[in-house]
């Protein structure tokens, strides 16, 4: 009877221990601090006009911006994915910018060249976004704008704009639906146990560090409220790291005028590289129906 008492102990402690070793690797992996490598490319390496924009959210915290001037009466921001650099999204924001909207490519904060801060998967990132816009409307005056967001900048996109009426189209690619559900999934894939037995510490933790609820933050509830503004929703089927299932679950909630465009074979993020000129101009196209012609249009139903 006392061995097995003693291996019943040493199985609880060892149960306790991997418990609490699965608990520690979610929580750093998710949210620890990370190296992120300070070299990035410029707008000097596209050879593209722009300048620096001063941006500063409402918790005090420093953005790095830089605004690229176009010639159309609308204007895009784009927001890269979970800890992006500002320069990670030149590509598609000079794209845009050749294609004449103004552009905004910014770093969330805590990434180089923007103020420490901590990483919350979108909870604080989205004073982030909407001191962009602020900063931009500013600079710009009452333009239309649109939102183009990549994974965490996607599902931050979707928040932003439902409660944001300058905002007047999105786009988000490879976004999530909810991280409390991205996470769950994420930990029953690693470690093959019930998703709530770590994520339930895991999210308490991360509250407790840095005042960010997740639950505050899910782009499922709220992306219906982008409507009647059009959105535009792009995932990859073979995305390991967002399923496309949150995609569905985006298109589903959210009410006309919506679109999802599903590439076959596309891992995360991936659809601009796997076919540069069909994405953009599939993306300049919808912005410049939603953001120019559609004020056109209004123009010509309601001559002044």
């Amino acid at each position: 009877m006392r061995r097995a008492g003693k291996l019943a102990g040493g199985s609880a402690s060892a149960l306790a221990l991997a418990w609490a070793a699965g608990c520690a690797f979610v929580y750093r992996r998710a949210f620890g601090r990370r190296y992120i490598d300070p070299r990035m490319t410029t707008p000097d390496d596209f050879n593209a006009a722009h300048e620096t924009l001063d941006v500063r959210t409402a918790d005090g915290v420093r953005l790095a911006a830089w605004y690229l001037p176009g010639t159309l009466p609308a204007a895009i921001v784009v927001s890269g994915g979970y800890r992006g650099r500002a320069g990670d999204v030149l590509g598609i924001s000079t794209a845009l910018q050749r294609a004449g909207f103004h552009v905004v490519a910014y770093g969330w904060r805590g990434t180089p060249g923007s103020d420490s801060a901590a990483h919350t998967l979108g909870v604080y990132e989205r004073n982030d976004l909407r001191a962009v816009i602020d900063a931009l409307a500013a600079r710009l005056g009452a333009v239309p704008i649109g939102l183009l967001g990549y994974s965490m900048g996607g599902a931050v996109s979707i928040s932003v704009a439902a409660e944001d009426a300058r905002v007047r189209a999105v786009v988000t690619d490879s976004a999530f639906a909810d991280p409390r559900l991205l996470i769950g999934e994420r930990i029953h894939m690693s470690l093959r146990v019930p998703a709530a037995i770590v994520l339930t510490p895991v999210i308490a933790l991360f509250a407790r560090r840095t005042g960010a609820r997740l639950t505050d933050f899910r782009p499922e509830l709220v992306v219906g409220d982008i409507a009647p503004r059009p959105l535009l929703i792009i995932h990859g089927d073979a995305d390991a790291t967002v399923p496309v299932h949150h995609a569905i679950l985006l298109y589903e909630a959210a009410r006309e005028p919506k679109q999802l465009w599903r590439l076959p074979e596309v891992g995360h993020v991936g659809a601009y590289f796997a076919g540069r000129r069909t994405y953009v101009s599939r993306i300049t196209d919808f912005f410049l129906d939603a953001l120019v012609r559609d004020d056109q249009r209004r123009s010509a139903a309601h001559p002044a």
